[in-house]
């Protein structure tokens, strides 16, 4: 197990980021070292000669020199040696978390789950550090910076150099903060479900949402979309989330809670001197008003498929709650809507990057289709509607690959009776 560690970047001693120290003789057969990878959970070991380190050998690549045709006759009695790995992460102890964290980043997307090999000032080897035990280490760093945002703005303009190269490694991190599973909420006759898709374009996502459980009878959903990619995006994604924590107490009312969230917002990205914004959905789902209350900032209004009308329509906004986007106008007002809900309801809360999925032609598959094919799936069980969606897009764009990140929630109502069915 890895020890606990101070989070502060100074005072990081990598000997403790250690996972194992395991390690194999040169000489050993690729046959004992996949025995020794199978007895124990490690994915990598040092292959040493004697006390010199030769390099690493990873599990995944000797599972594929076996398990290939002829590969254990070929391979199996072969020294280890033989199949190192072309060129590991070596770090020597005394190096700084953050040149760590910068050079771990810095490698293709097939070596970034690699693990690191720690050596001391003489090239020894002392261990192997999981790329996993950076990034909770990592995720520590931000929020902390986050904390420290929020305490005092006059540090944004000294610290958000450092924020940025700490944020580099936040792309995997990102993933792993989204909600991971299904909400469901169940008040006297009614039954609330909800289910997600989050498709990030690229290695950073400036797509988001959150799932809030308010009350034993009331739900909120928020959906964001951060402009732009890359570092920026991912900060301040990050900066969100860490807001809306303290705001929860005004989360059952969507205007009051954009209002607080967009002044806090836009006076911290103020001090960091560049334009970048957020667009904003969120609606609470109340069972036992039986009433939907919603405010947007600049964000893609959600649609509303009824089975009593039969007809999939946008939320009415007034102007007061589609507000301009979070992060431009610090003494803006949201206010909230109301609309009632019934069984049967489904709601689709996404970002841009699903209706403005363009075809080899230039045609955007647009809002119209994207009602109309939500619309035609009513019946459909929720938990495939958004799947259905997706490949709609994707074959009106001819299966390439999205440019934009997309992001899509679906929320639906249903009654004791349709639940039992």
């Amino acid at each position: 197990m890895t020890a606990e560690v101070d989070t502060a970047p100074d005072a990081v001693d990598l000997i403790n980021l250690i996972e194992h120290r395991a390690s194999v003789p040169a000489n050993t057969t690729v046959e004992t070292v996949q025995a020794e990878f199978a007895r124990n959970r490690w994915s990598f070991l040092a292959v040493l000669d004697g006390e010199k380190l030769l390099g690493v050998c990873a599990r995944r690549e000797l599972i594929q020199q076996l398990g290939s045709r002829f590969g254990f006759a070929l391979n199996a009695r072969h020294p280890v040696s033989a199949h190192l790995m072309a060129a590991p992460l070596r770090v020597v102890r005394g190096t700084p978390i953050t040149s760590l964290f910068k050079a771990a980043s810095a490698r293709t997307d097939e070596e970034f789950y690699d693990d690191i090999l720690l050596i001391d000032e003489h090239g020894a080897y002392l261990g192997l550090i999981p790329m996993r035990t950076l990034a909770r280490l990592q995720t520590d760093f931000l929020l902390g910076n986050i904390a420290r945002l929020e305490l005092s703005r006059q540090e944004i303009a000294e610290k958000n150099r450092q924020m940025e190269d700490d944020l580099r490694m936040a792309r995997e991190v990102q993933l792993a903060m989204q909600p991971r599973h299904h909400a469901k909420l169940a008040y006297r006759e009614l039954t609330l479900r909800i289910d997600h898709r989050f498709l990030p374009a690229g290695g950073i996502s400036g797509d988001f949402f959150d799932v809030l459980r308010l009350k034993d009878d009331a739900v909120g959903v928020l959906v964001c979309d951060v402009m732009g990619h890359g570092v920026r995006s991912a900060l301040v994604t990050a900066m969100v989330r860490a807001m809306l924590e303290p705001l929860r107490p005004l989360a059952c009312d969507p205007g009051e809670l954009l209002t607080r969230l967009n002044r806090d917002l836009t006076r911290i990205l103020r001090e960091a001197g560049s334009v970048i914004f957020v667009t904003a959905a969120y609606g609470v789902f109340d069972l036992a008003g039986r009433r939907l209350r919603y405010a947007q900032a600049g964000h893609p209004t959600p649609f509303r498929a009824s089975t009593e009308h039969g007809h999939v329509r946008a939320l009415a906004c007034s102007s007061e709650a589609e507000g301009p986007a979070l992060g431009l106008m610090d003494d803006f007002a949201f206010s909230s809507i109301e609309e009632s809900i019934a069984p049967g309801d489904r709601f689709l809360f996404f970002t841009d990057g699903v209706f403005e999925a363009a075809s080899p032609f230039a045609d955007e598959f647009g809002l119209p289709r994207l009602a109309d094919a939500l619309g035609r799936r009513q019946t459909a069980p929720l938990d495939s509607v958004l799947w259905q969606l997706i490949a709609d897009v994707q074959e009106h764009c001819e299966h390439a690959p999205f440019t934009d990140d997309v992001c899509m929630v679906a929320v639906e109502l249903q009654s004791a009776r349709e639940e039992k069915s």
